[in-house]
């Protein structure tokens, strides 16, 4: 894509943030019927969820690439110096986003590798609650992606007749939504699935003593859900604001936490005890992305309008 403005036919694609929200509101939906589909019905387990995940992307992805390259004029060639500063953004903010990935990724490693060490049916019981909740927070994914989006169009928004204090208003009406939505649509599925959870287990797993071992378990899996809930959005928010470095800390002040709670308990590790660190991994960006924000330091400082 070409960097120099004159050679960019803008008419149709100022601030258009429409058209990748609706292909990324469509691959979390399909994310949300594959997962599920590949994870119980075909007994994939975590690789289903890979694949599911995968799938939805591309599926998403190459009608969005059409679309915008049928509104934008592509024109590289003579444009490298341009090119090689925006790419310069890109790997900084890149970098940012893969460290804060393999926090993530090693504190649920840590965690499965704990739960193993338990037995086969802890294992079987760990790994059956877990895809339960990654399935059911796939919609509180979905409204990280539309605030994601929503926000960063706001915040980017050179609008003269926009003043500070209404970007300040209309930033904090996306926050408080999207925070509230999430964590909603968290509790009403936790609560459906606490409800369900007889069913649920049986619909899941033929086996009495997984059952037993994940029954036990259950209020602190739900609890977990409800912080992920929460976070999914938090997180959406930061990334709005393309505050990378801080999503990043946010992300390993949680791994620390979580992988310290593990080392705490030692000898005495149950699944129960997993499951709430787990709790304590989501909640630490839940507190620590409100903190940010609320902090009104950063790109946030916009927010110091509103209280005029």
């Amino acid at each position: 894509m070409s960097f120099n403005p004159s050679k960019i036919h803008t008419k149709n694609m100022k601030k258009d943030t429409r058209t990748p929200l609706i292909y990324a509101l469509a691959f979390t939906s399909m994310n949300a019927i594959l997962d599920p589909l590949f994870i119980f019905t075909f007994n994939f387990g975590a690789s289903g969820a890979a694949l599911g995940t995968l799938i939805a992307q591309y599926i998403a992805l190459v009608p969005l690439l059409f679309a915008l390259n049928r509104r934008v004029t592509v024109d590289i060639v003579g444009q490298f110096s341009q090119l090689k500063v925006a790419m310069g953004a890109y790997m900084k903010a890149g970098g940012y986003v893969l460290f804060r990935t393999l926090g993530k990724v090693l504190a649920y490693s840590v965690c499965a590798r704990e739960a193993a060490l338990l037995g086969p049916i802890a294992a079987a019981a760990y790994n059956l609650t877990f895809q339960l909740g990654f399935a059911t927070t796939q919609i509180c994914e979905a409204v990280a992606v539309a605030v994601q989006t929503l926000l960063a169009r706001e915040i980017a928004t050179d609008d003269q007749s926009t003043t500070a204090v209404n970007k300040a208003k209309n930033v904090r009406h996306l926050i408080n939504s999207s925070i509230l939505v999430g964590g909603a649509v968290a509790l009403s599925l936790s609560g459906v699935t606490f409800l369900k959870r007889d069913s649920v287990l049986k619909g899941l797993t033929s086996s009495v003593d997984v059952r037993k071992v994940s029954m036990r378990i259950f209020p602190a899996v739900l609890v977990t859900q409800v912080m992920k809930g929460f976070a999914y959005p938090v997180n959406g928010i930061i990334m709005g604001g393309l505050d990378w470095k801080f999503t990043m800390i946010a992300m390993w002040a949680a791994n620390f936490i979580c992988v310290g709670m593990l080392k705490l308990f030692g000898d005495a590790m149950t699944l129960n005890k997993i499951w709430w660190a787990l709790a304590a991994f989501m909640g630490t960006q839940v507190i620590t992305g409100i903190i940010r924000f609320q902090s009104k330091t950063g790109v946030w400082k916009l927010l110091k309008a509103d209280e005029k």
